[in-house]
């Protein structure tokens, strides 16, 4: 499942608005991702929880500066949560 189909799905099964669907998924998203910068773990309750991991920056080199450049590595995971992992499972 992509985006849009996520999108057409919540405005057919909600009778709203594809324009409502994709402000309500945006709005889902971005508070999701400020939650993770601010706190570093958001969780969901029967759904799961996300957290960032911290990975040692790399050095990389930007061809037409010929400088090193420091790459930060966020890595993001999430852990199902047990009730999501049931309903999976059935």
């Amino acid at each position: 499942m992509n985006t849009i189909d996520l999108i057409n799905k919540l405005s057919i099964e909600h009778n709203i608005t594809t324009g409502r669907a994709e402000m309500i998924l945006s709005i889902i998203v971005d508070r999701l991702i400020e939650k993770l910068k601010k706190e570093g773990e958001v969780q969901i309750e029967n759904f799961g929880t996300f957290s960032i991991q911290q990975k040692k920056a790399e050095v990389s080199s930007f061809l037409k500066l010929s400088e090193p450049i420091q790459l930060a590595k966020n890595l993001i995971t999430f852990l199902p949560d047990r009730v999501f992992l049931e309903r999976i499972n059935r």
